[in-house]
């Protein structure tokens, strides 16, 4: 894994988010329907499962977000609770059709690149000490985006390639 930059501008932000989804719809491209809905494809997931994974945690950054610029505490959770926070996710969409997911999927990044596009560079860099993830926002941002897709899409790159292999 890449460690993360010391600081990324608004432009180079914007530009890593928009080339990490490319990278990953690109990827997703390569699959059916079918394959979308197979167990343990990313991990313990299905893609549909990591979609929406993807999709919810695009969401509470909104939330936390509008927050922040509010004045108001954000609600992020704890570090340690992230692992309660995707399965109570997963909880929640693991009976969703495949279709609702992908809209939404589409939905959220949307609204997702919208807020970062609005946000100001003096909005970016500006360091939240007590929040998480600590530091500036933008380091929010891409966590919950580029950063997280690509985590996902190096999932899926390594079963398309093993699944390619027992063909």
């Amino acid at each position: 894994m890449n460690p993360t930059p010391e600081t990324l501008t608004k432009s180079e932000l914007l530009q890593r988010i928009r080339d990490e989804r490319h990278a990953l719809e690109k990827a997703l491209a390569r699959l059916t329907h079918t394959q979308m809905l197979l167990p343990k494809t990313m991990g313990e997931w299905t893609v549909k499962d990591a979609l929406a994974h993807i999709s919810a945690w695009e969401r509470n950054m909104l939330t936390w977000t509008g927050n922040l610029l509010k004045g108001k505490a954000p609600g992020t959770p704890e570090p340690w609770d992230v692992e309660r926070i995707n399965a109570g996710i997963y909880a929640q969409v693991k009976d969703k059709p495949l279709n609702e997911v992908l809209e939404e999927f589409r939905e959220s990044y949307r609204a997702a690149l919208s807020l970062a596009e609005s946000l100001s560079e003096a909005q970016l860099q500006t360091q939240y000490p007590n929040t998480w993830p600590m530091g500036p926002l933008w380091l929010g941002v891409a966590a919950n985006m580029n950063f997280h897709y690509k985590e996902h899409r190096q999932d899926l790159e390594k079963w398309l390639l093993t699944n390619r292999r027992k063909k």
